[in-house]
């Protein structure tokens, strides 16, 4: 029996995100082979706790995990336009098919997405994927045998680091200075991939030739958990994989589907969370100091990745529960997008609408009744909280409330002031044509009524709003104004600042209060 090495880690002093990540995977990966069959040599996990973990591993040992590590497996893949077949590289990716739920025949859903990412953003060329070439061809791997050898030496000696091992990393510098890393650090780096987690940030493009929005995906947003615990994060992670849903949209997992990439760290994060719930003693903070979200993009028929940014994502609680209040709440993408960057940044939430309302086709905002039907629930969501902190009721039929938000004052102003044009001008009241061949008419007059409003606002900045606002909106009976509700927004006109939160309130009261049969064609499917 060859003689074992000993190998004792701490993730205080591992010098980054992706170290510790791979000090995770390597300790999930050293679990998950105890019980494989063919098992060879040593190696084995002593000891570990929260803050570290010590391996003893042979030289058998080593060949064995790297072998399972850069396991493979040849798909063939049939091409549309002819009838030949070519056998296609894929990773096996280690203990990860053993984890997903979806997983039959080596082709569940998440195993899938996981391979799609690997190879077009982390191993792309054809370099980086010597490690499994190597094994298909049957021959030891020079990296693999030099950091074996680097591994004997004294813990501080350095060697050079491959570029493709570590994200956002140079092989050299532009002085041509090489990168270089610990030998025990750097076998860390082949573990991190088994440990991220992959979404699939989406934008929305508008087909006028079929009058609704079309999805298209962006590439990878890949989230690196800053680990703080690693045994309890070792202990969880499985679970939490194994929960993930089999739901497919367009050949991706529904649940990988994200409207921007920092929202792939506050939905890990939240699922991590809710495992935690059901252990009142462990808080989200105490597994992660936070994550990592890298946003990367492998164009077709390019050979160049795209890097689109990085952030950071810190394990703030109220966030996290924001974020799981709202994520299933709207629907419309346009609406949602805004939505998360408010709940990402802090922002109070009709934050940014004021831009995306001036600045996008009506037809796919006040126009769109899915976008409406978003705009009425984010107001009725606002006075659910409001009343859940001791705020009074916004409704127009209460004559004797007075209102004491902006928000409250100017979603009753713009309904009073629809509904009572709808009367005057047009003599149609809901309640004599509720149920009766009036209705379609008096739908279709409220969507003409708040949309001629809507592109009037739309067009008006500063001084120019304030007198639409006021010789308009106002001009109807406006018993919202009485009282604190008058002080409210005339202060609110005179502050700039204010005064476009005013605007952009203003434009989502009249697209909440909008309806025409006509934009029911179209409406953006989920």
């Amino acid at each position: 029996m060859s003689d074992t090495l000993p190998l004792e880690y701490n993730l205080a002093e591992l010098p980054s995100s992706q170290h510790r990540a791979g000090l995770a995977g390597l300790v999930l990966m050293v679990r998950w082979l105890k019980n494989e069959p063919d098992k060879k040599g040593i190696c084995e996990i002593t000891q570990i706790d929260a803050t570290s973990a010590a391996l003893n591993i042979d030289r058998d040992g080593y060949k064995y995990l790297f072998d399972k590590v850069y396991g493979y497996f040849l798909k063939e893949i049939k091409f549309k336009d002819d009838e030949t077949a070519k056998n296609v590289l894929q990773p096996l990716g280690g203990f990860l098919p053993a984890y997903d739920a979806t997983n039959e025949g080596n082709d569940g859903i998440w195993i899938k997405l996981w391979r799609d990412m690997y190879f077009r953003v982390i191993r792309p060329d054809d370099k980086p994927k010597h490690h499994f070439k190597s094994r298909i061809e049957g021959k030891e791997n020079p990296e693999e045998e030099n950091l074996w050898k680097n591994l004997q030496k004294p813990p501080k000696s350095g060697s050079q680091i491959k570029h493709s091992l570590l994200l956002g990393a140079q092989s050299t510098s532009a002085e041509d200075v090489p990168f270089k890393d610990r030998p025990r650090y750097q076998l860390l780096l082949h573990f991190w991939p088994m440990v991220i987690q992959t979404y699939v940030p989406v934008t929305w493009k508008f087909d006028r030739d079929r009058n609704r929005e079309l999805m298209e995906d962006t590439g990878f947003a890949i989230i690196v958990p800053d680990i703080a615990d690693l045994e309890n994060f070792c202990d969880e992670l499985p679970d939490i994989l194994r929960s993930r849903g089999g739901e497919v949209v367009r050949y991706r997992p529904k649940e990988s589907l994200i409207d921007i990439a920092a929202e792939g760290g506050l939905d890990f994060m939240l699922k991590l969370n809710q495992r935690l719930a059901l252990k009142s003693y462990r808080q989200i903070a105490d597994l992660l100091l936070g994550v990592d979200v890298i946003h990367l993009q492998k164009p077709p028929k390019s050979r160049t990745i795209k890097f689109w940014g990085t952030a950071r994502v810190d394990p703030v609680r109220p966030m996290i529960d924001e974020y799981a209040r709202v994520k299933e709440m709207f629907n419309n993408p346009l609406f949602r997008k805004q939505r998360m960057l408010n709940v990402l940044n802090e922002k109070v939430w009709f934050h940014g609408y004021g831009r995306l309302l001036s600045k996008t086709d009506s037809d796919q905002t006040i126009g769109n009744s899915v976008f409406r039907g978003d705009v009425r629930r984010a107001f009725e969501d606002f006075r659910r909280v409001n009343e859940s902190k001791g705020g009074n009721i916004m409704d127009a039929s209460t004559k004797e409330t007075t209102l004491k938000t902006v928000e409250s004052v100017v979603y009753d102003l713009v309904s009073t002031y629809v509904r009572e044009k709808l009367r005057n001008k047009y003599q149609l009241e809901w309640s004599k044509v509720k149920g009766t061949p009036d209705e379609k008419k008096f739908n279709e007059m409220k969507g003409k009524v708040a949309r001629e409003s809507f592109l009037a606002i739309r067009s008006r900045t500063d001084e120019d709003f304030v007198e639409y606002f006021v010789s308009t909106l106002c001009s109807y009976s406006q018993f919202s104004l009485k009282g604190d509700g008058f002080d409210l927004v005339a202060g609110a006109l005179y502050d700039e600042e204010k005064r476009n939160q005013v605007r952009t309130l203003t434009m989502l009261a009249l697209s909440a209060n909008g309806c025409s049969p006509k934009s029911e064609k179209g409406d953006i499917q989920k």
